[in-house]
């Protein structure tokens, strides 16, 4: 490797070489931009070790006094069950009608559930949004993607029902002139969780997984695509050829 060339070289008009220009000193003032301090803790491109230690020693936010476990399984639990009275609900609506009791209890669990399950995820997508946030914490912005990502999860489900339900109930609503509101509910959820759903996908999922792409690679969201679907992007293989899997957060 050569030598760092002296003033007196310089002064002589010989030019200068790489190792003259990126000194010890150089590199104290001018980190690389493209280092990693290390691949476990959270940190930005090009951050000096004080702020590094700064970012590690962050605390990881709760929803509710719930650490991360808990408040997923209160998150699933809610959806599934909600996802499980919509569509009970679009079957005894179609058989009893929408001002039989059964109808009115199962969509009146349906939407209480939906919207609890629908809050918990915006609170903590809240708590993390890029106002209150530091942009180099990657660790909390890993966790408002698969905040926004699981909130995706959770509405095009419920779109999908809501349309299933509301094509063949308005094809035939001249079967039951007087059960507007049937259709109509069914019409509400599906515009509702869709234009929600393509916001999210817009102004979160894919503008937070392609400013990630550059600095975290390796986050398990990395595919917009199939991010906004809330599926996982693949497996990734280093270079030594094994594979390496992304974990939720």
């Amino acid at each position: 490797m050569s030598e760092a060339a002296s003033p007196v070289e310089l002064r002589r008009g010989a030019p200068p070489t790489p190792a003259a220009l990126h000194t010890d000193r150089h590199q104290d003032l001018y980190p690389d931009p493209n280092a990693r301090l290390e691949r476990e803790d959270p940190h930005g491109l090009g951050e000096t070790p004080e702020q590094h230690a700064a970012h590690a020693s962050i605390a990881t936010k709760k929803l509710w006094g719930l650490d991360r476990r808990q408040e997923t399984y209160l998150f699933y639990f809610w959806m599934i069950v909600s996802l499980c009275c919509e569509i009970t609900a679009a079957v005894l609506g179609w058989r009893y009608h929408t001002w039989s009791y059964p109808f009115i209890g199962v969509m009146t669990g349906f939407m209480v559930t939906y919207w609890a399950a629908w809050f918990q995820t915006a609170t903590g997508m809240v708590q993390r949004a890029s106002w209150i946030r530091e942009e180099a914490d990657l660790a909390t912005r890993r966790q408002f993607l698969y905040l926004a990502v699981r909130l995706n999860r959770l509405m095009l489900p419920a779109a999908l029902v809501g349309l299933a339900t509301f094509i063949p109930a308005y094809v035939q609503r001249h079967k039951h002139p007087h059960d507007l509101p049937y259709w109509l509910l069914f019409l509400l959820t599906f515009i509702w969780n869709a234009v929600f759903s393509v916001m999210n996908a817009y102004n979160n999922i894919t503008w937070e997984s392609d400013r990630m792409k550059y600095e975290d690679g390796e986050q398990p969201f990395r595919i917009g695509k199939l991010a906004i679907l809330g599926i996982p992007s693949p497996k990734q293989k280093n270079t030594n050829g094994k594979e390496r899997e992304g974990k939720e957060i």
